[in-house]
């Protein structure tokens, strides 16, 4: 099993609103995608709420509701297993990443990593539904990264991840310590032995929140696990394969030592006993003066790896 981490941004739903523009896309399919306005799936009802949004998703994806009956239809005119890869940066990365391909593997997961907006929610559900060839009963809403998949082998998993689209300081930190913690899920909760392999997908989605995703990737890579961790991008003149980024792997104890005194609320009095190797990465001084506190980054670390009396269980 392969474990797919999609950044989801809002490209798709460009392309949905302009679908003849679609290169390789059937006419008479752009034709349905025009006259069905699939972009408005959510917020015809939700509007701008993001609240509202999650709600009519969970809906969407609940056998027996208006909602789902509803999709099912959309889904069964706009036919979006058979949507070509450039339709979304998503789709297209994962179909040249090495060993790619355009629909999701049986035996594979996909995590879309959704902003806690309408769009991102929109984009992340019409992504999920072209990788399982429009099987709704393959595509799972979660809507938080602590929330556990039901049956995540070959599903599409949609994770709500508020602060992925940062304006302040804090949503970096939201996001990360969210990204931890789902890291950290899929890591016990998901990954079956500890051979599953972690591709990170990252030509979509907000570019802030790049570095954070590196971050996570760079996380599990440092856990004691057997699989291996790579993340690819593609940039808008990339030909052939796409790019493979370079990252790096942690001392795991060292870590431990440096992120292990830091209390709940993130800070602690003493210097971390690493020889300042992670110093303005994972912690940082504060702005008095009086102590150090941790980055979003290493939120984001400690919530992945938990302190070092807790059991990964790998």
């Amino acid at each position: 099993m392969t474990l797919h981490i999609v950044s989801v941004g809002s490209n798709l739903l460009d392309a949905l609103e302009a679908p003849s523009r679609i290169r390789g896309l059937d006419p008479d399919l752009a034709d349905a995608i025009r006259d069905t306005s699939p972009t408005c799936v959510l917020s015809d009802i939700a509007g701008t709420d993001s609240e509202a949004a999650a709600d009519e998703l969970a809906a969407c994806l609940s056998a027996g509701t208006d909602q789902h009956r509803h999709l099912v239809r959309l889904v069964r005119e706009i036919r979006p297993g058979r949507w070509p890869s450039v339709s979304s940066a998503e789709l297209d990365t994962l179909t040249r990443a090495p060993g790619g391909r355009r629909l999701l593997a049986a035996d594979d997961v996909a995590v879309l990593l959704a902003t806690d907006t309408v769009d991102g929610l929109t984009a992340a559900l019409w992504n999920a539904l072209a990788l399982t060839g429009g099987d709704l009963d393959r595509v799972e809403y979660l809507a938080g990264p602590a929330e556990l998949p039901t049956a995540p082998r070959g599903h599409a998993l949609i994770v709500r991840v508020p602060g992925l689209d940062p304006r302040t300081e804090s949503d970096f930190t939201r996001a990360m310590e969210g990204l931890g913690t789902l890291g950290r899920t899929l890591v016990t909760k998901v990954a079956d032995s500890g051979d599953e392999d972690f591709l990170f997908h990252l030509s979509a989605g907000y570019k802030a929140a790049t570095p954070y995703l590196i971050g996570l990737a760079e996380g599990l890579r440092s856990l004691p696990r057997k699989g291996t961790v790579q993340a690819f991008m593609l940039h808008r003149d990339t030909q052939g394969s796409a790019i493979r980024m370079p990252l790096r792997r942690m001392n795991l104890r060292l870590l431990h030592k440096a992120l292990g005194p830091f209390r709940e609320n993130g800070r602690t009095a003493l210097r971390p006993p690493d020889d300042r190797v992670l110093e303005g990465y994972a912690y940082d001084s504060t702005a008095d003066g009086t102590g150090f506190e941790l980055t979003a980054f290493g939120a984001g670390l400690l919530a992945l790896i938990g302190r070092p009396e807790e059991d990964l269980g790998l």
